[in-house]
């Protein structure tokens, strides 16, 4: 879809693409100088202290368990300019005005110019993706890595460099699955996208791009296979920490125990009554979280793990739905921080540096963020039925509602956020632009034109 040939022009002169990137620099640097030499949520903390860490032993803690790519960077970062968070959130600020060009990229190759603009534009002024780039967090990195690979992907699949550029979207998804493991069901999603293509080739290109993905995660696996002795590709979480609400339920209280409580009280005795001491043996296994525990072939705690696993599945089940639905939320709803209670108890227990007064929580913080978001979710609508009926574009519109929906259903295992969601909302707004093109066509009664023809820019 594009509007008229002079704009074509314009685009193609790239001052377009300077001015958005400029753009959305400015956006991204003032608000950063806006937030105060502090720690604003706990995972900024966190991932501070293991860079750290990793600068002065040039390793990784030996307790980490998390996903090793953002700390990494942040301790690259750390060697080259030293340990200040404005540096960092500069720098974060410079890969998010990477990003409206790349979107703009995107959006010019699906739908012509009109859409390339519109789109970058939308993302300089998205008030989740500024807000994202001043936050020590892995979502602008993964936002990158994710947009580069679509660019990769819609490569003219008929051209003689089309495989190679398969193989780099493997190579960068599986990258972005090592600074969030939820990524990996991108990978996933992708491939069942080449896969459905109606081009020669199919499953060549299906190959190669599983196989680069695993490329990229083989390195860490085996790193996690030597560590723990055992296969893990990207987190050796326990389940607990990935999934919360999976903990085990506490162990009722039995009547052999609560005869004994009363007794106890009875007699005035703080001491346990006494029972018969069963012999340990040094091959008694240790207690592990759930999932992790060694196969046990006592018959009764198997059926204690069955009862618990199936009482976390059911659990899971009817929670899904309503994390899925929370992944779209139009404002944030499950940011723990924003009660003052949490940010005092961190920084008694972690440091003073956690920020004391933060005004994100404010109601224009929010009527802002539901603005936004609901209109782009509304034209995103409208350009999903316009590119729905031009049979040309299905190709371009199934991947983006695959990546949506591989973020979507793999939180939706352990908590919908809208922080979560900003790595795949370059493609709602690329439906959001394609939308809002749509209505201005319909409006003026403008006649969508074939895009140009795609280059490499």
């Amino acid at each position: 879809m594009s509007t008229q040939a002079n704009s074509d022009a314009f685009f193609c002169d790239r001052k377009v693409l300077l001015l958005i990137f400029l753009a959305a620099l400015l956006i991204r640097v003032v608000f950063v100088f806006t937030l105060k030499d502090g720690f604003y949520f706990s995972d900024e903390f966190n991932y501070t202290v293991i860079a750290s860490h990793v600068v002065e032993h040039g390793t990784l803690p030996e307790s980490f368990d998390r996903s090793p790519l953002f700390p990494i960077f942040v301790a690259g970062l750390f060697k080259l300019g030293g340990e200040s968070l404005l540096y960092i959130r500069v720098v974060q600020a410079i890969i998010g005005a990477i990003v409206a060009v790349q979107i703009a990229l995107i959006g010019r190759r699906i739908g012509g110019s009109f859409v390339g603009i519109i789109a970058g534009t939308l993302w300089t002024i998205y008030p989740m993706g500024v807000f994202m780039s001043g936050i020590l967090y892995p979502a602008i990195i993964l936002a990158c890595l994710m947009t580069s690979a679509v660019l990769c992907l819609l490569e003219k699949p008929d051209g003689p460099a089309y495989v190679a550029w398969v193989a780099l979207a493997g190579l960068l998804l599986g990258a972005s699955t090592l600074a969030k493991p939820m990524a990996f069901a991108s990978i996933i999603f992708v491939a069942f996208w080449l896969l459905m293509q109606k081009t020669p080739g199919r499953l060549l290109l299906t190959s190669v791009f599983l196989s680069t993905a695993l490329m990229s995660l083989l390195p860490w696996t085996l790193h996690n296979a030597v560590k723990h002795g055992k296969f893990i590709p990207v987190e050796s979480r326990a389940l607990e920490k990935l999934v919360p609400w999976a903990k085990q339920p506490k162990a009722p209280v039995t009547a052999d125990k609560r005869k004994q409580r009363q007794l106890r009280q009875a007699t005035g005795d703080s001491a346990p009554v006494t029972r018969p001491k069963v012999e340990e043996t040094s091959d008694k296994p240790e207690h592990k979280p759930l999932g992790q525990a060694k196969h046990n072939n006592n018959p009764v705690t198997q059926g204690t793990t069955n009862n618990e696993l199936l009482a976390m599945f059911t659990q899971m089940a009817k929670r899904y739905p309503g994390e899925f639905l929370s992944f779209f939320e139009v404002y944030p709803t499950r940011v723990g921080f924003l009660n003052q209670a949490h940010r005092e108890k961190a920084r008694r227990k972690k440091t003073e540096r956690f920020v004391r007064y933060i005004p994100f929580g404010s109601d224009l913080v929010m009527s802002v963020s539901m603005l936004s978001v609901g209109s782009l979710y509304f034209f995103a609508v409208v350009g999903i039925g316009s590119m729905w009926r031009e049979r040309e574009k299905r190709r371009e519109l199934s991947l983006f509602i695959l990546l949506v929906l591989s973020f979507a259903l793999s939180y939706a295992l352990s908590w919908g956020k809208i922080r979560y969601r900003v790595p795949v909302d370059p493609y709602i707004i690329l439906l959001s632009a394609w939308g809002i093109v749509a209505c201005w066509n319909k409006v003026f009664n403008k006649e969508p034109t074939t895009p140009p023809p795609q280059d490499a820019t």
